[in-house]
């Protein structure tokens, strides 16, 4: 299994930059090779600003979104016009400002109840092919919390060892119900991108590059694809420096 690659770039900004040009090129060889960029969105404030970036009008052009499927690796089981909504923020930031928009946009359903949910979106996710689970995403966008979680895959929770796709979890920590992409999707992806700045992230990820510790984000090995590390000095500083990209 290849090593993971890291990037660094001095602020969050060139970080964001970094990876939206990152996230360009594979697209363009996603379209080129099978017609169509499946992309799967993270929630955050971290994202939010990749999102706006990318809703520039001349970022648009990068790669044609007309032709690109979006999925979202977790979400809130909240409405789609609550404030905590991964959709909505995603919507209100990119996705209503794309013109022409993605050929589809993928949401969880979660005004259905629970089970109904997530054999929608396992439908969606397989386009009805469930003989081919898991599918493999192109590309997957994450985030890092303070613990090391990921999606919405905490530590010490049942889910990190689910065989289904998709999951719906209860986070003690935050008292709230959450639905998740499991392990298997995940590692079934082509290429997965960590998005994470900030100093309040520097200690986590030192332990999970220096310590090797076993928490959820670590988890994330695609079986044929890499992981990709986009981060900005700040959460970068306590890494060796022969971790980082020349």
């Amino acid at each position: 299994m290849p090593d993971p690659i890291v990037y660094t770039a001095p602020s969050p900004s060139d970080t964001v930059s970094a990876l939206a040009q990152w996230l360009s090129a594979q697209a363009q060889e996603a379209i080129s090779d099978h017609g169509v960029f499946l992309l799967a969105l993270s929630g955050g404030s971290t994202p939010r600003q990749l999102y706006s970036y990318l809703a520039q009008p001349r970022l648009q052009k990068e790669w044609d979104w007309s032709r690109t499927e979006i999925f979202f690796s977790d979400e809130r089981e909240v409405p789609p016009t609550h404030p905590d909504s991964n959709f909505k923020m995603a919507s209100e930031s990119l996705l209503t400002h794309l013109d022409p928009p993605p050929q589809a946009v993928h949401r969880w359903q979660t005004e259905y109840a629970p089970a109904l949910a997530l054999a929608d979106y396992r439908h969606q996710l397989t386009m009805g092919n469930t003989i081919t689970l898991p599918p493999s995403l192109d590309v997957v966008l994450l985030g890092l919390g303070p613990e090391g979680h990921t999606a919405s895959l905490f530590p010490g929770q049942p889910v990190l060892s689910s065989d289904d796709i998709v999951s719906h979890v209860y986070v003690p920590t935050h008292q709230s119900w959450r639905y998740t992409f499991t392990l298997p999707l995940l590692n079934n992806s082509r290429r997965v991108a960590f998005l994470v700045t900030g100093s309040g992230k520097s200690e986590i990820i030192s332990q999970i590059f220096n310590s090797h510790l076993h928490v959820p984000a670590s988890l994330i090995q695609p079986n044929h694809g890499q992981v990709h590390w986009f981060l900005d000095s700040a959460s970068a500083a306590q890494l060796n420096s022969d971790i980082l990209q020349p």
